[in-house]
């Protein structure tokens, strides 16, 4: 089963659960019931940002979506610590100008960890997560503007960040080049 088909199953598995329809969970997430019902059929991953609404009104976690129902946690082997840069799971975005890829085998830890990449003149919505905990950013190449409350930081490569969770914030490239950035969220956000 593809990563999108699993993820749009557990969505809808879960929303049956709690006794939904598809329309109460689009309106309680805020989102358009086209695209709950592309995540749910798989045409989709969706963004973080909608993933992670859709968790908190179903009462589970971002990583509990993305866990892997066919791992045996008896089993131990080399994917449960390293993760290769072959291997690396993608999270796709409906906007390819952001393009993010897992830099631990799961989301199963106190830690979200990935590697970012934007395209140039990239800007995103602002965002708050409601909830503790701290968002760190290590610039690999290129500039980003981060946007804390009204604030603004422009950071070059090896600049570094770190802010709150509860902080409003934004994050864009305005720049004509590409830009990449490692992002460390814990603990991990719903």
């Amino acid at each position: 089963m593809t990563k999108e088909l699993s993820l749009g199953k557990k969505i809808k598995d879960l929303r049956i659960q709690k006794d939904m329809n598809a329309k109460e969970l689009a309106y309680m997430a805020k989102i358009s019931v086209g695209m709950l019902s592309q995540l749910e059929n798989g045409l989709t991953q969706g963004s973080v940002e909608t993933l992670r609404k859709i968790a908190k009104v179903l009462d589970t976690s971002l990583a509990e979506l993305f866990k892997d129902e066919d791992e045996n946690p008896i089993e131990h082997n080399e994917s449960q610590y390293v993760v290769r840069k072959v291997n690396r799971k993608k999270i796709s975005f409906p906007d390819l100008s952001y393009n993010c890829e897992l830099l631990i085998p799961d989301l199963q830890g106190d830690i979200e960890f990935t590697l970012v990449r934007l395209s140039p003149n990239r800007s995103c919505e602002e965002s708050v997560l409601n909830t503790k905990g701290e968002h760190c950013i290590y610039v690999l190449d290129g500039e980003i503007t981060i946007t804390l409350n009204k604030n603004e930081y422009i950071l070059q490569k090896r600049d570094s960040i770190r802010f709150s969770l509860l902080t409003p914030h934004k994050i864009e490239n305005r720049n004509p080049k590409k830009a990449s950035y490692i992002s460390a969220i814990t603990p991990i956000s719903i």
